[in-house]
């Protein structure tokens, strides 16, 4: 919430996460201290905040007034909200008497990220076109929060050139990954979350520890 370390992208636009791990590390961990691995030149000091009970959180979204469902629940905006808060709607949820002492508040659907998280992988190792998460805007952002000089893009006038990454596959490597899954009848397109959840579980490392380096 307010207390997170969360930022926007400058050249996306979108939030990130990336530095907010740290901080539940022992303090003596080593690294703390590390400038070059993680967001570069920072030192983490901050401990991590005690997690909000049920009935805390309860308090909190009990602010945000009527509930609105469907397609405007997004669009109202409590006061403070992108300061103190991020709120844009009370679940449902929380309407059962019950819901504040369960140890966690929310309701995710991990199969359904799983589904993302192994899209994502996939066409970024396999540097499909439009699909790959290492884009131009993801490059230009290593640049300005991370020590990857390997990673950064190399300008030569007006042109400007992406270097390889060391996760994606050369184009022989590619074409090895999709004849295997021909041969095995698999297909990419109209994947269902089981799908997903089995091609990354078990596909994906048989694949790719032959093809990818050991540091991968």
């Amino acid at each position: 919430m307010e207390n997170n370390k969360a930022f926007t992208l400058t050249n996306r636009g979108k939030a990130s996460f990336f530095y907010c791990h740290r901080h539940f590390l022992p303090p003596n961990h080593r690294y703390r201290k590390n400038k070059n691995d993680f967001f570069v030149g920072r030192v983490e000091k901050d401990v991590a905040l005690p997690r909000l009970s049920g009935k805390e959180l309860f308090d909190v979204v009990s602010k945000y007034g009527d509930i609105v469902f469907g397609l405007q629940s997004g669009k109202q905006k409590f006061p403070g909200f992108g300061l103190t808060h991020n709120w844009v709607k009370r679940s449902i949820f929380w309407e059962l008497s019950y819901w504040k002492t369960n140890l966690l508040c929310h309701n995710l659907d991990v199969m359904h990220i799983e589904k993302n998280v192994f899209e994502n992988i996939f066409n970024t190792i396999m540097d499909v076109k439009g699909k790959t998460k290492d884009n131009i805007k993801a490059r230009l952002n290593v640049a300005l929060f991370c020590n990857r000089k390997n990673m950064e893009l190399v300008r030569d006038g007006s042109r400007v050139a992406k270097p390889r990454a060391s996760f994606m596959l050369e184009k022989n490597a590619q074409l090895l990954v999709y004849k295997w899954l021909k041969s095995l009848e698999c297909r990419l397109y109209g994947m269902k979350s089981h799908d997903c959840h089995m091609f990354m579980q078990t596909l994906i490392p048989l694949a790719l520890r032959d093809l990818l380096s050991k540091g991968i």
